[in-house]
């Protein structure tokens, strides 16, 4: 059942008494949080990619503990991000889709009403900084408890080139490739930390980004003459119907798309712009120019994470800090015949390329090392975090998360595997063992797939009778876990809502349709911060 806020904030406060004080001669170990974006776990070499170079994130995951299990809540960044700091789910927090830094209120925030993990880690006494990519809310002033901030304009990205940055106040165009901007911001940030202060590093990268129009352009960076001279195969999978019909959906909108589509340099004038969103996909499969940019964005993003831990190393943190890479979600890049994240079809994907991401945590002396298939939630990692440094993993109340810290350091085995659970809307999905599960609201398509003998998702197995039964297992468990976890507010399966944006491109009509006193998505101010 669900908890209202105010037996949560309660639990919250009893909480804060009950956690860990630091001295100068007990120093909590800092954590660096890596997050890169749209990248599935196989696009990373020490997942099994011979083809993109990744020599710095493969020695984090030589030096530490690779999950080959994880598994995003969802399917665009917003809601994975939200997920990524709050624990929660979009069911539980109302952040649904890609939300716009605009919405009409000054300062708004999608998450202030939430503890999360920066908030908790600024009470336990830590210095905190975000550098990169936000997408929760108006970014010109610091939100979520972070004390550094630096980030930009748009949770979309148009260009890594001459861009205008947000640091700390001030409003300023920089003249470097983004990647190198952030990883600059990074290393200043490390430098400037007290010993006697443990800090929190949000490092969140926009790229390698992976979407049109940007992806179709020739890459402008360092390792763009590596991958036309090395290309990276393609899929050749034949155009996905989803994505067919994506494009057919967005050729007759007359929804111009607003803010969301301000990166897409499309024709004015046109009666919409998402036929261009649309066919941005389709030009992307099987294009050698897509590959080397997303090829070579990657690789730009691997070099700053080694700039990133040589500053650790140089400053003497490199023994006392957690670091822990990651993506908000994956991507298709021609699997299925689909390009992008799961916004970019219609219905929308889960397929794992969509949900399967990379999780490396590395510690040297405190996280074992080498590689797990424990199965790992991304609602996980916030509370996971917490209960790393000795900090309360309730004081995340509402999160569905496990506290795995104790499996990261090797001193335990989770007693069962979780379940995955994953949704995007009208789209929800489950993983348990070898079977997944893909759901549709209100009446499918649905997928099943037997990962042991189908591992690559090919063969739906929804419309066998011999495996109608499996399904309905499933599906009452999916049923079951929403029951228990989601909001009534914001279930959009039974007449929710979302904060700011539900579903682009006109589609929000189903709701009106379907639910008779529905709520549009609506934006609240909030009291305060935390």
């Amino acid at each position: 059942m669900y908890v209202s806020y105010g037996r949560a904030a309660l639990c919250a406060l009893l909480c804060v008494f009950s956690t860990a004080t630091y001295s100068a001669d007990k120093r909590a170990d800092n954590i660096v949080l890596v997050v890169i974006d749209n990248v599935t776990a196989k696009m990373i070499g020490s997942y099994g990619n011979r083809h993109v170079s990744t020599p710095h994130i493969d020695q984090l995951a030589s030096e530490g503990l690779q999950l080959n299990q994880a598994f995003a809540s969802s399917g665009v960044c917003s809601p994975t991000r939200a997920t990524l700091l709050t624990g929660l789910l979009p069911s539980q927090n109302g952040v649904h889709n890609a939300l716009p830094s605009d919405v009409g209120l000054k300062e708004w925030s999608a998450l202030v009403e939430y503890p999360s993990l920066p908030g908790e880690l600024s009470k336990a006494g830590y210095k905190t900084g975000l550098i990169g990519k936000y997408h929760l809310g108006t970014p010109e002033k610091p939100q979520m408890s972070f004390d550094y901030w630096v980030t930009f304009a748009s949770g979309h990205t148009s260009s890594f080139h001459n861009m205008e940055v947000i640091d700390n106040g001030k409003h300023y165009r920089t003249e470097k490739h983004l990647t190198d901007y952030w990883t600059d911001k990074a290393v200043e940030f490390i430098a400037q930390q007290d010993k006697q202060q443990p800090f929190f590093l949000y490092l969140s990268y926009n790229g390698p980004y992976l979407l049109p129009p940007l992806v179709l352009e020739e890459p402008d960076n360092r390792f763009a003459d590596y991958y036309r001279k090395n290309p990276v195969p393609t899929a050749k999978d034949p155009i996905h119907p989803y994505l067919e019909n994506f494009v057919s959906r967005a050729v007759q909108s007359s929804d111009g798309g607003g803010e969301f589509l301000k990166g897409w340099r499309a024709e004015e004038g046109r009666k919409s712009r998402w036929s261009e969103v649309a066919w941005g996909m389709v030009k992307s499969l099987n294009n050698s120019t897509a590959m080397q940019h997303a090829a070579s964005e990657l690789s730009m993003v691997d070099e700053g994470i080694g700039r990133v831990m040589k500053a650790l190393k140089a400053q003497g943190f490199d023994d006392n800090t957690l670091v822990v890479f990651t993506s908000d979600q994956g991507a298709s890049l021609g699997e299925h015949g689909l390009w992008g994240n799961s916004s970019a079809s219609l219905p929308t994907a889960a397929y794992d390329e969509n949900m399967n991401i990379p999780l490396i945590l590395r510690q040297p002396g405190k996280v074992k090392r080498g590689q797990s298939m424990e199965p790992v939630n991304q609602f996980d990692l916030a509370p996971s975090l917490l209960g790393y440094i000795g900090q309360n993993a309730k004081q995340l109340p509402q999160s569905p998360g496990r506290d795995l810290s104790q499996f990261f350091k090797g001193k335990i085995s989770p007693e069962k595997p979780a379940d995955i659970i994953f949704e995007y809307m009208r789209t929800r999905a489950i993983r348990v063992g070898d079977w997944k599960l893909v759901k549709r609201f209100p009446d499918g398509p649905d997928e099943l797939y037997r990962l042991s003998d189908d591992p690559n998702e090919y063969k739906n197995l929804i419309a066998e009778k011999s495996y109608r039964a499996k399904a309905k297992v499933l599906e009452g468990q999916l049923q079951a876990f929403f029951d228990r976890y989601a909001s009534p507010e914001f279930d959009v399966w039974k007449g929710g809502t979302g904060r700011a944006v539900l579903e682009y491109g006109g589609r929000n009509e189903f709701y009106q349709e379907h639910f008779p006193n529905w709520r549009p998505p609506f934006v609240r101010a909030a009291k305060s911060e935390e």
